[in-house]
């Protein structure tokens, strides 16, 4: 229900909902679009919001809470961005210690600076011609790294 719901972005002013760039590191659409977008797929590509904080939008905009008077976010609720949406390439500056892999990588350095997580692996594969278990451990590589810093 939720990943099907759809609607225009309310999120076009500093303050919808409680949302700040200032405090939450928000980005906020511009209201030119008027056109029906899935929701939750947008709060998370677009404003990089973690799913929680996405879920959460899409349930008061069902509701039809008015994100001027709803203030759903705290101002020390400061963790609502899923800063690992994207990554940067591992690639991006050029070769790298590939553990002990010896054979040339292909397209370095990376034009693609920035990858969305979910497509890392596929990116390293396809992109830059990577064995597909060398991407799976840069993968799992970032995941650790995700892990340490407790962003889910």
């Amino acid at each position: 229900m939720i990943s099907g719901y759809f609607g225009q972005c309310p999120l076009t002013f500093d303050g919808a909902y409680g949302l700040t760039k200032a405090k939450h590191s928000v980005r906020f659409c511009s209201n030119e679009k008027t056109r029906p977008i899935g929701l939750y797929a947008h709060f998370l590509s677009k404003h990089e919001l973690k799913p929680i904080y996405a879920r959460r939008l899409v349930v008061a905009i069902a509701k039809e809470r008015d994100p001027k008077t709803t203030k759903m976010f705290d101002e020390n609720e400061n963790d609502v961005i899923n800063h690992f949406y994207k990554v940067t390439c591992p690639f991006k500056n050029g070769t790298i210690n590939l553990f002990g892999y010896k054979k040339k990588v292909l397209q370095v350095p990376c034009r693609h600076h920035l990858v969305i997580f979910t497509a890392l692996k596929s990116h390293l594969k396809h992109y830059h011609h990577v064995p597909a278990d060398l991407a799976q451990t840069l993968v799992n590589h970032f995941k650790e790294i995700r892990m340490q810093n407790h962003v889910i």
